[in-house]
């Protein structure tokens, strides 16, 4: 991904990352328009820069069916089951028991420490050039979760086997947005 940082200003880049192509991964775009790696570096810049996930998720479901809504926390365990690959032991099922504001801040946390820079010489306008790569050799996604569940349970001290069979209902079949 070219410019690193780039020149778009927050609000922009909030446009460009609340469509379908990010949100959506049963529609034609998730898979044609790029590639995950892709989505991850622009997601990622994008939060590096200061910008709310939770604001461009809500940007995206305004106004939408319920069928394209509901994919979003789908989308959002792809984005994180990429990012660790799947080495978190039941990931899905710790997921599950998240809020979405939750499962976006672990998102969001993730994608801070996953980015890099790459500088290349572009021969075409004799600069250097800096590309967002993903590394994920850094991440601590398991200290990360646990971390975050550990805040879950110190808000919600009397949370009953119930409620997270409703959280996890939600993210199988419903939509939080």
């Amino acid at each position: 991904m070219n410019d690193y940082y780039g020149s778009v200003p927050l609000e922009e880049y909030e446009q460009i990352l609340a469509n379908r192509e990010y949100w959506d991964n049963i529609s034609g775009e998730w898979g044609m328009c790029s590639k995950m790696e892709d989505k991850l570096v622009r997601l990622g810049t994008f939060v590096q820069r200061g910008g709310d996930l939770n604001r461009v998720i809500a940007l995206y479901a305004e106004g939408r069916e319920y069928t394209y809504r509901v994919t979003i926390q789908h989308c959002i365990e792809r984005y994180l089951e990429t990012l660790t690959k799947k080495c978190i032991q039941n990931l899905t099922l710790r997921l599950y028991k998240l809020e979405k504001e939750e499962a976006v801040k672990l998102l969001s946390e993730m994608l801070k420490v996953s980015i890099g820079i790459d500088f290349r010489y572009d021969k075409y306008t004799s600069r250097q050039v800096s590309f967002g790569i993903l590394d994920t050799r850094n991440l601590d996604a398991e200290g990360i979760l646990s971390a975050i569940e550990q805040e879950h349970r110190q808000a919600h001290p009397d949370e009953s086997i119930e409620d997270i069979r409703k959280r996890v209902h939600t993210w199988i079949g419903d939509s939080w947005w």
